[in-house]
């Protein structure tokens, strides 16, 4: 080989080296920074619980910018030992959606109102699992696994309450929201 063929091959090792390090490096930055995001949550220390919030108003900034007259609640979930149930009821004539996300802030699974009562009725069962070969579903049960970095995340139900002037629309729509659980699969 020649110099020259010798040089061209060590910019070639070093371009490719360079672009898996910078990879490498979003990706474990990306990480840390969730991993901040989630230890900021309340709900951080009561793993695999869902927490409701109260109602989102236009003045709420616990996010930037908040969805007005939303209900949410949150979960952060640890599959690392044992499969998880999520548990909910979808409600009649407004926007509801479950969302997860991994710790890449990825969102690796949603459902809303209309495919969740089209395909599965009312009643919601996710069972959420580090792998799928863990758990068979059982009726209606969507079974949904975790991304391989990701056994630990966030699950986020959102509710839009259509008319938050009327009293009794919000307490039907937290009703639907109490009903809302998270228990470990035995």
């Amino acid at each position: 080989m020649n110099t020259l063929s010798l040089i061209a091959a060590g910019l070639v090792l070093t371009l490719v080296l360079e672009r898996i390090f910078y990879i490498s490096g979003l990706a474990a930055y990306s990480y840390y920074l969730t991993d901040r995001r989630l230890k900021g949550f309340a709900n951080y220390k009561w793993q695999n619980q869902l927490f409701h919030a109260k109602l989102l108003t236009a003045k709420s900034r616990v996010v930037p910018a908040p969805t007005p007259h939303a209900l949410n609640s949150s979960c952060i979930y640890n599959v690392t030992k044992t499969p998880i149930r999520l548990k909910a009821v979808v409600p009649d004539g407004v926007y509801w959606s479950i969302t997860f996300h991994g710790r890449d802030q990825a969102c690796y699974f949603t459902l809303n109102d209309i495919e969740a009562r089209k395909k599965y009725g009312s009643d919601v069962e996710v069972v959420l699992t580090k792998s799928k070969r863990l758990h068979q579903a059982v009726g209606n049960e969507i079974v949904v696994e975790a991304p391989r970095l990701s056994r630990i995340g966030l699950i986020l139900i959102r509710t839009i309450v259509m008319d938050p002037s009327n009293p009794n629309n919000i307490d039907q729509v937290r009703e639907v929201q109490r009903k809302a659980f998270v228990e470990a699969v035995a």
